[in-house]
């Protein structure tokens, strides 16, 4: 069920003004913000501006597929579409860290399930930790672009230093890695 209020007069999905922090040029009388760019809500003037950021990281979803997330909070799989592809890049790179974060959440729970299902010799938990850190649910292409090995990189050395932290605390050490 599609929102009215996140339209303009012509029928187009409103993107910076549905945000009190890029709301500036905007009739916010005509076009009241709704959402915060903070990771938490905030209140500005008696009125509570939601956080996108933490109503998206509520749900249980895989990055490049929040169709749930589209719908409830947006009412349109197409308007999260233009938002997370707007031209703005304030707005458009915001949205690609949420992505990272969760993808980063995602693999960090895998593997912290890996860690447990080996512990309890349980192959099926093995495998459906393994397909979420391989990112299994991810059609195979050709090769990936330059931004996108990049990314993945500083994904992977982040989560890398997360694994190596949590083994330590658990008192664990992996042979033969350095």
């Amino acid at each position: 069920m599609e929102n009215n209020s996140y339209k303009d007069d012509l029928g187009r999905y409103r993107t910076q003004s549905l945000f009190w922090e890029l709301r500036h040029g905007v009739d916010t009388n005509k076009y009241p913000p709704v959402f915060t760019t903070k990771d938490e809500d905030i209140e500005r003037d008696g009125i509570t501006y939601k956080s996108m950021k933490k109503i998206y990281m509520a749900y249980d979803h895989i990055p490049g597929y929040e169709y749930e997330f589209a719908i409830d909070t947006l009412g349109s799989w197409d308007h999260w579409n233009k938002l997370a592809n707007d031209t703005i890049p304030e707005l458009k790179n915001m949205i690609q860290s949420w992505r990272d974060e969760l993808d980063i959440r995602l693999k960090a729970l895998g593997l912290k399930a890996l860690i447990h299902a080996s512990r309890d010799n349980d192959a099926k938990g093995v495998q459906a930790s393994k397909y979420l850190v391989e990112k299994g649910y991810i059609q195979k292409r050709g090769r990936p672009s330059k931004e996108e090995v990049e990314r993945e990189l500083k994904a992977d050395t982040k989560l890398k230093k997360e694994f190596q932290s949590d083994l330590e605390r658990i008192g664990l050490k992996v042979v033969g890695d350095k």
